[in-house]
């Protein structure tokens, strides 16, 4: 679609008493002014919940003039930018409202339903609330003389912004077709998988939110409005948060809701699915899900990642790519513009090496290890950083096959363990990470996976996935897997043991695709 060029002329005027003699004389051209910036503008969505908006036309926008326009939604807990100057952050991975502005477009703003200047509460981005209200912040778009239309209603638009930003992103443009392009930003799955992995709770990061929840969402009584979260994620908080740390049937039932796969296969609007390596809160293996869905439905898709998110990212970060992807992105699908958005898959190493696939890499072959040895379960022997692992002082140590030249390592190892113990309380957890011993044991992207256990004396075998990562292995590398009785990512072990594994795990390797310069 082309902008409509809009140029209000200065009038012309004619001096004296009569008409027929007097000479025309014209005013110099008036530059049009730039329409104005409309911060904490309300709408009033479904229920009555007043939503806080912002508006920000493109930078260079005259008056009477259009373009397309980003949503860009912030962060769990947090407002809306207000700040039009706002560039991007490159360890979240978010495109900023200046870039965006710069490029052409208007960029739009809000605080989600129980945070910031907003009213009601938080259901985490529900379709029949957090959803309706971003349908509403689209019909306030369309109304706006500066956003360019597809049709009467329906803007030309797109949708960024990370985390929380990312989610709703899912949720609009599953309901609503007036979507055009998304890209979400280190966004999940599904909550009871990166929350509630295998029946573990997440603490390190579920106290953190919960907290910033409570504490950070709404201006409470100087506004007048309710608490932030809704009953049914105070409820999950609770849960999560006291001993014996279990969500009930019934919050897992209310998250597990939120996102169903039907979701993510019905949306059409072109998607650039953007995911940290070290995101430790929503994994690679929850962008991957994301992906497979929504490109199944012939939706045109892309996965990039980069080394961030939600974590500390332990290795190069490499160059930023993702604002120019953002921009490309849009370009294409919003601009119509005849721009190259690159290889369905970009997938980075931990020396920040980007290499570009046609779809989710397959794996072509496979490190393996195996060992065995006794393991003390308690409480005691915790490892990490609240929201990150770090190598365990106590696990079973199970090296792993280096390969005979330069490998990429890709997607999710497979562990199977064999266990034998007893505890009156039976059911618990191990974990599960890799390290790389010639790299002063770091932890591959900061991940551990929780294992499930069942110690009532017999011998039993369990296999699980465990976190995928991205990572480069040469003849020189030592992996290791490590299987640790507690870490600070997740809820500490419901039982003291003393237990015997096997382990044996297949970690996959891809082949060789183009590095993206």
């Amino acid at each position: 679609m082309r902008k409509h060029l809009g140029i209000l002329a200065a009038a012309a005027g004619l001096l004296g008493s009569s008409l027929a003699a007097a000479p025309a004389v014209w005013a110099a051209p008036v530059q049009a002014a730039a329409p104005a910036v409309r911060t904490d503008v309300v709408i009033t969505s479904f229920d009555g919940t007043p939503i806080h908006t912002n508006f920000f036309p493109a930078a260079g926008l005259a008056s009477g003039q259009q373009a397309p326009t980003v949503m860009v939604g912030p962060g769990f807990g947090l407002p809306g930018g207000r700040l039009p100057v706002t560039s991007t952050s490159t360890l979240i991975g978010s495109i900023g409202i200046a870039p965006l502005r710069d490029a052409g477009y208007n960029v739009v703003t809000w605080d989600p339903r129980g945070f910031g200047l907003s009213g009601g509460e938080a259901y985490i981005n529900n379709p029949q609330y957090e959803g309706r209200d971003a349908q509403a912040i689209v019909d306030y778009i369309a109304a706006q003389p500066e956003a360019r239309l597809d049709a009467p209603g329906d803007p030309v638009l797109g949708m960024a912004g990370a985390s929380y930003g990312g989610g709703i992103q899912f949720v609009l443009a599953s309901q609503d077709p007036r979507v055009d392009a998304i890209a979400p930003t280190i966004a999940w799955n599904d909550l009871t998988t990166s929350l509630y992995k295998e029946g573990s709770f997440k603490t390190g990061w579920g106290a953190l939110l919960c907290a910033e929840g409570t504490a950070l969402g709404q201006l409470g009584s100087l506004v007048g409005n309710q608490g932030a979260l809704s009953a049914p994620v105070r409820k999950a908080c609770k849960e999560g948060l006291t001993y014996p740390n279990r969500l009930s049937s019934e919050s897992v039932a209310y998250f597990a809701s939120l996102t169903p796969d039907e979701m993510f296969t019905s949306i059409t609007a072109p998607t650039l699915i953007i995911q940290g390596t070290a995101d430790t809160l929503f994994t690679l293996s929850e962008a991957t899900r994301n992906y497979e869905l929504i490109s199944s439905a012939g939706t045109p898709t892309k996965m990039l990642q980069f080394c961030g998110g939600h974590g500390l990212c332990n290795s190069t970060a490499g160059p930023d790519r993702i604002t120019p992807a953002v921009l490309n992105w849009f370009g294409k699908y919003l601009q119509d513009a005849p721009v190259d958005t690159g290889a369905a898959f970009e997938f980075i190493d931990q020396f920040g090496v980007t290499r570009a696939a046609p779809g989710y890499p397959a794996a072509t072959g496979s490190l393996t290890g195996s060992g065995k040895g006794p393991l003390l379960l308690t409480p005691a022997a915790l490892s990490g950083a609240v929201v990150a692992a770090a190598v365990a002082p106590s696990a079973v140590n199970v090296p792993i096959s280096a390969p005979a030249v330069t490998t990429s390592v890709f997607g999710a190892p497979q562990l199977t363990l064999t266990y034998r113990g007893y505890a009156p309380r039976g059911n618990t957890h191990v974990y599960a990470q890799i390290i790389d011993r010639s790299r002063a044991s770091l932890v591959l992207g900061n991940q551990v996976t929780p294992v499930p256990l069942i110690l009532d004396g017999r011998e039993r075998t369990v296999t699980v996935p465990l976190e995928e990562v991205s990572y480069t292995v040469t003849s020189a590398s030592r992996l290791v897997l490590q299987v640790t009785p507690a870490t600070s990512v997740y809820a500490l072990p419901k039982a003291t043991a003393l237990t015997s594994f096997t382990a044996s795990v297949t970690v996959p390797t891809v082949g060789a695709y183009p590095v993206v310069p």
